[in-house]
This record gives structure tokens, sequence and C-alpha cells, in this order.
């Protein structure tokens, strides 16, 4: 979350001695072509504690901390660079957030400060979670903390309801609870986008690769909005345990002329976590099977599926084809086809 803080000169000069002694520990190992922390604690600490007296011990180990992971991120192919007013690293050690109180104490040059802040509406209900660490950016007319946080345990859900979810190309997604997230809409989104992408490529000028790329992070961002708005929907119903495909052993997504392909295990992870996030819980499920075998009296064969429409051959029982997966997904997640939760606590013995 982002808390705006007012712009003070103490934060300055603190942004401007950590950014320069985050500069020496790159400086070095860069030229040592050696990124470990330990290493890098020892070879430069005592030589930063003189260079910058008034910068704190905790403050030169996140400067540390940030040299090392640019290193490491860098692979030594360029040198790094700081700004003098770029992002200044906060842990626990150097900074206290009160999100529900509205203020926080950061480690600066001068001391340990306060700045009050009015947190955004929007932020307002994670103000009870807790601050893992932050980054303070220097803007033009503020100063802005970069706060994360980390959700408490949510109370797991005991109950033992449970909602099939089928994922295909007609319906995007089919829950057992009879209700169905149709692919219609995005199909013609996803039509347009290829569309334009083949009109692109048949040109193959510079130009038209570059808004190839914007095309396809646009696509991409518009597929991951649906499968997020999909598993709000999901986890949104009255059910216990969600049961999904479990498609680890299958291709990423399967091809549609007009939906193109679709990251149904995007959706699925999205799903778990989500699910997680509120105390319930989410088994993944063998698939096979389940689009031949009847929701109702449980015989399996595959002439039981003629395209969209299941009619069992033995009971004559006929349903929406999608819809009799989902409800088989439910049922084998109660069997020993169903894998251990994906979110299952690990319990030390």
């Amino acid at each position: 979350m982002k808390i705006k803080l007012d712009k003070s000169n103490e934060l300055i000069q603190t942004a401007t001695i950590w950014n320069a002694a985050c500069q020496d520990v790159m400086d070095y190992g860069f030229a040592a072509h050696d990124y470990n922390k330990t290493r890098l604690n020892r070879a430069t600490y005592s030589d930063l504690r003189d260079k910058y007296p008034t910068l704190p011990s905790a403050l030169i180990q996140t400067a540390r901390d940030q040299a090392s992971d640019m290193l490491k991120r860098l692979r030594f192919e360029k040198k790094p660079f700081k700004h003098s007013l770029g992002a200044v690293r906060f842990d626990i050690r150097t900074m206290k957030v009160f999100l529900e109180s509205g203020y926080c104490k950061l480690t600066t040059v001068f001391g340990r400060l306060r700045y009050d802040f009015r947190l955004p509406e929007y932020y307002q209900k994670y103000a009870t979670w807790k601050v893992m660490n932050a980054q303070l950016k220097i803007a033009k007319n503020a100063c802005y903390l970069n706060v994360q946080v980390e959700q408490p345990d949510p109370e797991i859900v005991m109950g033992d309801r449970r909602l099939g979810v089928d994922l295909g190309i007609n319906n995007i997604a089919v829950c057992s609870d009879n209700t169905f997230w149709e692919s219609g809409p995005v199909k013609a989104v996803k039509g347009k986008y290829q569309y334009l992408r083949s009109k692109l490529q048949s040109k193959g000028t510079r130009s038209a690769k570059r808004k190839l790329q914007k095309l396809s992070g646009r696509e991409r961002r518009f597929q991951r909005d649906v499968n997020h708005n999909i598993a709000n929907w999901i986890v949104s119903k009255p059910y216990d345990v969600i049961a999904l495909e479990d498609l680890t052993n299958i291709r990423n997504g399967n091809k549609n002329e007009k939906l193109g392909k679709w990251s149904f295990a995007e959706l699925r992870t999205i799903v778990e976590y989500k699910a997680m996030a509120i105390g319930k819980k989410a088994v993944a499920i063998d698939p096979r099977y389940t689009s031949r075998t009847c929701s109702k009296c449980g015989f399996q064969k595959k002439e039981n599926r003629n395209g969209k429409t299941f009619k069992c051959k033995s009971c004559g029982f006929q349903i929406d084809a999608d819809l009799n997966a989902s409800r088989n997904i439910a049922t084998f997640s109660r069997s020993d086809r169903s894998r251990l939760s994906v979110n299952q606590p690990i319990v030390a013995g």
C-alpha cells in the first residue's frame, strides 16, 4: 500500500546518505564479483561506519541487502546504479508503522522520527494486517512509504460443503451448484485481439512489432483480470471446500478458434490462494472420467457424452455435459481420487 508523508529535510538527507552507502557496497561487490551478503558486510561495514557516522547500523544493513539484491539480479552484466534520492529500504528494525493509528516511526540519520499520515479508505481493510517492510520514495512535493503487509492466518472453515468446478472452452467455469461463467463475452474480446494480432503480424515492420508487444501485454492483463473475477465469484459461494481439476500433467491452456489459449492453470492458482485467504480449502482432482461418468448413477461410458450434452446410457439421465463433470468433481473430491488440500497446513509430528 502507498502512504503519503510530508516531505522533510530529515528524510531527504537520510535518503541521500543511505543511497550513497548502498552505491559504495555495489561498487565493491561489482569489482569483487560477489553479491554474498555476509562477505559484503565483512568487507564494507567498518568503512561505511567511518564514512557515514550518522547513518545507523540497521540502515547500513538494509543498504547492504539492497546492494546484494541488485548485484544478484543483474548478474554483473552491468554495474548497478542508485540515484541519490532513490528508494530507501526499511525493515522491522528500522521502522514501526501503525496503520490503525495513522502514524509511523522511521529510523533516520537524525534518530527515530515520527510521521503522521492518513490511511486511504481503500487500504482500511488492511489496517489490522502485520507490517513486514517498506520502501521510502522521495517525490517532487511529497514522500511516499510503500508498505508491504502480511495477512494474519484466517480462521479455518471446518465444514464440508463441497463445490465442484469444471474448467472448459464453452464455459470457462461451471460449478456444481448449477451456475455457469460463460465464455461468450470473453471470446468477443479475445477475437478482437486475435484479429489485430494477425493484421500486425502480416505487416512485419518494426513499428508493428512494437505494437504487438503492447497488444500482448493488454491481452495478458485482460485475461488475468477475468481470471481474478471468476476466482472471486467461485470463492464467494457458500461452500467450505472447492474442488478443481488438476491440470498439472496437461498443456497449460486449451485452445479454441475464438477463445484462443486460456490459462486455466492460472485460474486454478488464483482460486487456491483466494480460498486460503478466507480459511476455505481447495483440493485438486484427477479429471479423468469426470466427463463420461453419470453424476446420478455412477455409470461410466465414453458414449455417455455427446458434445455439450450428457445422456447416461444406463439410467437415461440427461444434463449439460460440463455441469455433469462439475458434479463428479465434487463427488470425487471425497474419495481417494482427490489429492491433499493445496493449502493444507504442514503439521510437525
